[in-house]
C-alpha cells in the first residue's frame, strides 16, 4: 500500500479514533469472556469424568485456581455442579455476545459515517469543478465512483479494517493463553506462520492490478447504461437496440470474466489457510498427547481446552489474512476516489476579491483569446455587452457563441486578455458573485423531481409563496399552473416529464423572474419551441428584459432582429458587428445567414 492510500484511510478515520479505540475495548473484553467460557470447561469435563477429589497433577497456577473453582462447586455434589457450571458458562456466552453486538453496532455506525463524509466531499468536489473536469470524466464513470466505488471500498478497505482489529485482539489474547498452558506447542504452531505470510503477499499483488481493470470496467458498464436510458428514443427510431444491446453484452462478459478472475483468487485464500490449519492441528494432537501420556506439566482436561483455543483461533487469523486479500483488492477503488478527491479546479478565485460593480457601462472583453487544448476557440475578441441593453450573439455552430457565455460566467479561465464587467477584471471577482447576478434561461431547462414552486425558486428558500407566485404571472406560466392537479404543489416528475417544452422554459423565466439579476442570458431560449409556445415565451421574455443587460444565442435569426446590436461569430473571431439592419444592407456573413432562413 502506498504513502497516499495509507494518509486516506487515516485522513478518514481520524475524526473517529475514540470509536475505534472504544471498538477495541469491546473486543477486548468479548475476548476474555470467550477465554473464561472456554477454561470453565476444563471444570465441566473434571466433574463429568473424574472422581470426587481433585486432580493433583497440575502444577500451573492457571491450574491451581481452576481446581480450587472445581473444589468450592463439588462440594455441592456433582449434579448441582455440573447444573452451576451450565449456568456459569451460558452467562459468559451471553456477555460475550452482548459485547460482540455493541462493538459491531459501534463499528457499523462508524463505517457509515466514514462512508457518508466521502460521497459528501466527492460530491462537493463535483458541483465545485469547472466545466472541463466534466469533459474528461464520463458521466457514467462519476456515478460508477461515487456510488459503486464508495461502497467498495466500505465492503473491503473499512470492513477489513474492522476485521483485522477484531483477529488483532482475538488472535493476540488467545495466543497469550496457548503459550502460558504450553509454550512449546504453540511455538511449533507459529513456525509455520511465515509460510502463510508468502502465500497471502504472492497473491495479493496480482489482485490489486487486477481490480483497478475491473472498477474502469464497472465504470464503463454505468457510463453505458446511463448513456443508453438518456437516449432510448434516439436509439429506437434509429433502429440501433441491436446494435447497442450487443456492444453492451460484450462489455458485460469481460467484465464478468474479469471479476470471476479477481474472486477465484480471494477465494483461494480460504482453502489455502484450511490446507495449513490441518496440518498444524495434526502436528499437535500428535506432540500434545505426547506431553498428557507423559505427565509433562499439561492435564488432558488443560489438553483439550488448548485444542479449543488453538481451533478457535484459525477462523480470526484466516479472516485477517482474507481482509488483506480485501484491502489490496479495495485499493483500486480507493485510488478512484483519491483521484476525485485530490483533483483540483482550474478556476483560479482572487485572495482578496472585489465586490461585484452595479454595472454602468456593461461587460468588456478586451483581446480574448481561449482554448480548450492547443486549438484556439476564440481568437482577439473585443466587444461590449451595453448596460441596459439587448446584444444578439449569432453563428454557425462550433463559431464560439456558447464558449463567450461561459467566459462571462468564469466557468473557464481566459488564456490571454481580460473581460471587465465596468473596470473590473473579471479575475478579481469571485465565480459566486457573478452567478449571483446573472440570470440564466437556457434551451435546456433544468428542473428536478419536484413541485412547481420548489422548480421556480430552486436553489433558494428565502422566497415566499406570494413572490413565487407573481413570478410565475410575469412569466406567464401561471395559467397552466393552475390547471396543475394540485397548482404550485404538484411534483412535475424526473426532469419535468410532466411539462411540455414550452411550460418548463416558463418556468425557467420564472426563476429568473424571481432572482432579479442585472444581467440576463438567453441561451437559445426559443430554438426547440413550436410557434404558439414561442409566442408566449417570447412575450414573457421582452417583459423581463426591460432595464437589464441581455445577451442572446441564436441560431433563429428571427428572434435577433429587435436586439440593439448583432455579433456576428466565425472560426472564434468577430467578423461582423451591428443592428439589423445594418448588418443586412451590408450584405454579409449576416445577410447570407439571414437569406438561408428566409429560404
Amino acid at each position: 500500500m502506498t504513502k497516499k492510500e495509507k494518509y486516506f484511510i487515516r485522513s478518514n478515520a481520524k475524526p473517529y479514533l475514540a470509536h475505534y479505540l472504544l471498538y477495541f475495548f469491546l473486543v477486548c473484553v468479548m475476548s476474555v469472556f470467550s477465554i473464561c467460557s472456554i477454561l470453565s470447561i476444563n471444570n465441566f469435563l473434571q466433574i463429568l469424568f473424574y472422581q470426587n477429589e481433585v486432580s493433583q497433577s497440575s502444577v500451573s497456577a492457571l491450574d491451581s485456581l481452576l481446581n480450587s473453582v472445581y473444589s468450592y462447586f463439588l462440594s455441592f455434589g456433582k449434579t448441582k455442579a455440573l447444573l452451576y457450571f451450565t449456568a456459569i458458562i451460558l452467562s459468559i456466552y451471553f456477555l460475550k455476545d452482548v459485547f460482540y453486538w455493541l462493538g459491531e453496532y459501534e463499528m457499523g455506525a462508524t463505517r457509515n459515517k466514514i462512508t457518508r463524509n466521502i460521497r459528501s466531499n466527492m460530491f462537493s468536489k463535483f458541483i465545485h469543478q469547472d466545466v472541463s473536469f466534466f469533459y474528461k470524466y464520463k458521466k457514467g464513470d462519476l456515478l460508477s465512483r461515487i456510488s459503486a466505488d464508495v461502497l467498495e471500498y466500505d465492503e473491503t478497505v473499512l470492513k477489513s479494517i474492522q476485521t483485522i482489529i477484531n483477529s488483532f485482539v482475538v488472535v493476540l489474547l488467545y495466543l497469550i493463553m496457548l503459550f502460558y498452558i504450553s509454550w512449546k506447542l504453540t511455538l511449533i504452531s507459529l513456525l509455520l506462520f511465515p509460510l502463510v505470510a508468502s502465500l497471502t503477499s504472492m497473491l495479493s499483488r496480482k489482485l490489486k492490478s487486477n481490480s483497478k481493470k475491473l472498477q474502469a470496467k464497472n465504470g464503463q458498464i454505468i457510463s453505458d447504461i446511463e448513456q443508453t436510458i438518456s437516449g432510448l428514443r434516439i436509439i429506437k427510431s434509429l433502429a440501433a437496440i441491436d446494435y447497442v444491446n450487443d456492444i453492451f453484452s460484450k462489455r458485460n462478459e469481460n467484465y464478468t470474466l474479469l471479476r470471476n478472475k479477481v474472486y477465484r483468487k480471494i477465494y483461494l485464500a480460504s482453502p489455502q489457510s484450511e490446507v495449513i490449519s490441518s496440518f498444524v492441528i495434526a502436528i499437535i494432537l500428535l506432540v500434545g498427547s505426547k506431553q498428557v501420556l507423559a505427565g509433562d506439566s499439561l492435564s488432558s482436561g488443560m489438553f483439550i481446552v488448548y485444542l479449543i483455543l488453538f481451533v478457535l483461533i484459525i477462523k480470526p487469523a484466516k479472516d485477517a489474512s482474507t481482509a488483506f486479500y480485501n484491502i489490496k483488492k479495495g485499493t483500486a477503488c480507493m485510488n478512484r476516489i483519491m483521484e476525485i478527491e485530490s483533483s483540483e479546479n482550474n478556476i483560479k478565485e482572487p485572495t482578496k476579491p472585489k465586490a461585484f460593480p452595479k454595472l454602468e457601462k456593461g461587460i468588456k472583453f478586451s483581446n480574448v483569446y481561449f482554448s480548450y487544448g492547443e486549438k484556439d476557440v476564440l481568437k482577439n475578441i473585443n466587444c461590449l455587452f451595453e448596460k441596459g441593453k439587448t446584444t444578439a450573439i449569432v453563428g454557425a455552430s462550433g463559431s464560439g457563441k456558447t464558449t463567450i457565455i461561459d467566459l462571462i460566467e468564469k466557468f473557464y479561465t481566459i488564456k490571454q486578455g481580460d473581460i471587465l464587467f465596468d473596470d473590473i477584471s473579471v479575475n478579481d471577482l469571485l465565480s459566486a458573485e457573478i452567478h449571483k447576478n446573472i440570470a440564466m434561461v437556457g434551451q435546456d431547462t433544468i428542473l428536478v423531481n419536484d413541485t412547481v414552486s420548489n422548480n421556480i425558486c430552486f436553489g433558494s428558500t428565502s422566497y415566499t409563496q406570494q413572490e413565487i407566485e407573481n413570478a410565475a404571472k410575469i412569466a406567464n406560466a401561471e395559467e397552466f399552473i393552475l390547471k396543475l392537479p394540485d397548482g404550485y404543489q404538484t411534483n412535475i416528475g424526473d426532469r419535468g416529464d410532466m411539462l411540455s417544452g414550452g411550460q418548463k422554459q416558463r418556468i425557467s423565466i420564472a426563476r429568473a423572474v424571481l432572482k432579479n439579476a442585472s444581467i440576463l442570458i438567453l441561451d437559445e431560449a426559443t430554438s426547440a419551441l413550436d410557434t404558439e409556445s414561442e409566442k408566449i415565451v417570447q412575450e414573457a421574455i421582452n417583459r423581463i428584459s426591460k432595464d437589464k443587460t441581455v445577451i442572446m444565442i441564436a441560431h433563429r435569426l428571427s428572434t435577433v432582429i429587435n436586439a440593439d446590436k448583432i455579433i456576428v461569430l466565425e472560426d472564434g473571431e468577430i467578423k461582423e458587428e451591428g443592428s439589423h439592419l445594418e448588418l443586412y444592407n451590408k450584405k454579409g456573413i449576416y445577410y447570407n445567414l439571414y437569406k438561408m432562413q428566409e429560404i
